[in-house]
């Protein structure tokens, strides 16, 4: 990803989340940790679904939520977060119709490791 543009050479990912949604799953509101540096990315996977992002996200029934900004995530895409949208905005993905999987890849701040922590070579 850094190779063809689309991450910054110090935002190189060290670790990644993969989400793997079920037929009715969702992926609830939250914001990334302030202690992941910015920008991070999700690639889709298996099948489209729209990705919600707002300040405010109303929640208007189970895995069904209504924000400011959608989204389409189409397979194989790459959505790079960074700005307002990584660090002020909340987002989450819907309920899906489809089975689906993302894997956002983020990096810790390298300040905010725990004391005496030694990655792997």
């Amino acid at each position: 990803m850094v190779r063809w543009s689309i991450l910054p050479a110090d935002c190189i990912p060290k670790s990644y989340i993969i989400n793997i949604c079920d037929e009715g799953d969702n992926i609830p509101l939250h914001i990334e940790h302030h202690d992941f540096v910015r920008p991070f990315c999700t690639v889709s996977f298996i099948s489209k679904r729209n990705i919600l992002f707002g300040k405010e996200i109303d929640i208007i029934g189970p895995g069904k939520f209504r924000g400011a900004v959608e989204i389409l995530l189409p397979v194989g895409s790459v959505l790079v977060v960074k700005g307002n949208g990584a660090g002020v905005a909340k987002h989450c993905v819907p309920r899906v119709r489809h089975c689906r999987v993302s894997v956002t890849f983020r990096r810790m701040d390298n300040k905010k490791m725990p004391y005496g922590f030694l990655s792997d070579p």
